[in-house]
């Protein structure tokens, strides 16, 4: 099956004057986000935008050190790829902030794609290799807002109000959990600038925002879209509708928006989520349930002070370090309070047995299943 760089391939060739903007469009712009163009591309708006052409050739002269996760591994590679391009090489970039706040657990990247004076794609980074950013996920799962979101709003409109035309806002992972927060809570000046909102394999929203009026008016502008097998995407909440796409990874790796099956300008769809998806996303919902807002807080806590206690910064810091690290968090978890040490041990049981629960109920299920398709007069050993 074909992939993003397939549909480059394929299909870079058309300008987007001659064939317009596409769902496989807004996951590249949406990968791309998760590259780093400090120095490259302004944070103004509308002041000397970069083309991406000329982005590129600056990134590839940096010289980042490589990831080892394939997903950050590729996406460099994309941004070679579209920069050759007759469709993406003179898209215009600007808007670029990248900040990281340690203090309050934020981690927020955004960036501006420009295909023309009136089009614009405003692309939210998902979560990075910052463990801040991990942390912030973790908040989010529990959390009405977080502080990325609240930023996202802000961002939102700054960059609305600073360019003519209309706007798609979109993301991958948390990113597009940013882009729907986004456009739901933007005031009514900014969201009717908004023609539609992409949201690929991003968690959902909570019950308070999925319900209120800022979203119902924006519902029928989002587009989510997750892999067959999707975890993250399917949590907490999603009060829209969402197209599930085929991948050819397997379990959680169909995250990676690179293993997502592209077929012309659409992506290959499947008709219902794996039972992987299903049990592991009951398993998290029942733990989510049982679990007060102050024990989440106090685990996400306890789970992160182990961590940066290593002095780790990024999740490739941990994988370089491993025996240190782990000294150092068996340290770190002997000098918790009793409290911390209690409800950290309490989250790990109620998780852990809401996963057997679930997986019991599905193989349950199963044999149900199979039991009332058997033959008549077929005997079972």
């Amino acid at each position: 099956m074909q992939n993003l760089f397939d549909y480059l391939e394929w299909r870079g060739d058309l300008s987007f004057t001659r064939d317009s903007f596409n769902e496989i469009d807004n996951l590249i712009f949406s990968v791309l986000a998760y590259l780093k163009f400090d120095g490259i591309v302004p944070e103004e708006t509308g002041v000397n935008p970069v083309p991406l052409f000329k982005a590129a050739r600056q990134f590839n002269e940096k010289k980042y050190r490589p990831y080892k996760d394939p997903f950050f591994k590729l996406t460099p590679a994309l941004l070679s790829k579209a920069a050759q391009s007759e469709r993406y090489r003179n898209i215009k970039l600007s808007g670029y902030v990248n900040q990281y706040d340690y203090e309050n657990s934020k981690q927020f990247s955004a960036v501006v794609f420009s295909i023309s004076n009136d089009l614009h794609f405003i692309a939210f980074r998902g979560t990075d290799y910052s463990i801040i950013g991990w942390k912030e996920d973790f908040l989010m799962s529990f959390m009405d807002q977080s502080p990325s979101q609240n930023q996202a709003v802000v961002y939102t409109k700054g960059i609305i109000d600073n360019l003519s035309g209309n706007f798609y806002l979109g993301g991958h992972s948390k990113g597009g959990n940013l882009a729907v927060y986004a456009a739901t809570q933007a005031d009514e000046k900014t969201k009717e600038r908004v023609t539609r909102v992409y949201n690929n394999d991003g968690p959902g929203l909570h019950a308070r925002i999925t319900q209120s009026e800022g979203y119902r008016k924006a519902l029928h502008k989002i587009i989510t879209f997750v892999p067959k097998s999707s975890i993250i995407g399917m949590l907490p909440e999603h009060g829209e509708e969402y197209k599930i796409v085929g991948s050819r990874a397997a379990s959680i790796m169909q995250h990676n928006a690179f293993t997502w099956e592209v077929k012309g300008t659409n992506f290959v769809y499947e008709k219902g989520l794996t039972k992987y998806s299903l049990n592991i996303n009951a398993a998290v919902k029942a733990w989510l349930n049982q679990i007060s807002i102050e024990e989440k807080a106090q685990f996400v806590d306890a789970l992160f002070n182990i961590i940066q206690a290593t002095g780790a910064r990024t999740i490739d810091d941990l994988s370089k370090e491993k025996l240190a690290m782990a000294a150092s968090m068996i340290k770190t978890y002997k000098n918790m309070d009793d409290l911390a040490k209690s409800n950290l041990k309490k989250t790990i049981e109620i998780f852990f047995k809401e996963s057997r629960t679930a997986i019991k109920d599905s193989i349950s299920a199963d044999l149900n299943s199979l039991f009332s398709k058997k033959k008549p007069g077929r005997k079972l050993r």
